[in-house]
C-alpha cells in the first residue's frame, strides 16, 4: 500500500468517525434554541450534578457530530426510531 493511499484510508476514516452519533447515550431533542444544529436529533451523554446543563451530542451544520454542554431545559425525550 503506498503512502498516498494510507494517508487518503486515514483521512477517510477520521472524516466518517466524525460523522457518526455516539452508540451510548439517551436519545433526546434538542431545542434550537440551545444552539444552531443540522437536526435537533441528539443523544443525551451526560448530566451535571446540579441537573441544570446537559451533555449532548449533535450533528453541526456541516453534519460533524459534536458534543456540547447545553441548559437541560432545552433538551427532550424523544422515541429511539
Amino acid at each position: 500500500m503506498s503512502l498516498r493511499s494510507r494517508v487518503g484510508l486515514c483521512a477517510l476514516l477520521v472524516a466518517v468517525g466524525g460523522c457518526l452519533m455516539p452508540a451510548r447515550g439517551t436519545p433526546v431533542f434538542v431545542d434550537l434554541r440551545a444552539g444552531t444544529f443540522w437536526s435537533g436529533k441528539g443523544m443525551l451523554l451526560e448530566v451535571s450534578p446540579d441537573k441544570t446543563r446537559c451533555k449532548v451530542a449533535v450533528r453541526d451544520r456541516a453534519l460533524i457530530v459534536t458534543s456540547i454542554w447545553v441548559d437541560c431545559r432545552w433538551v427532550h425525550e424523544r422515541n429511539a426510531r
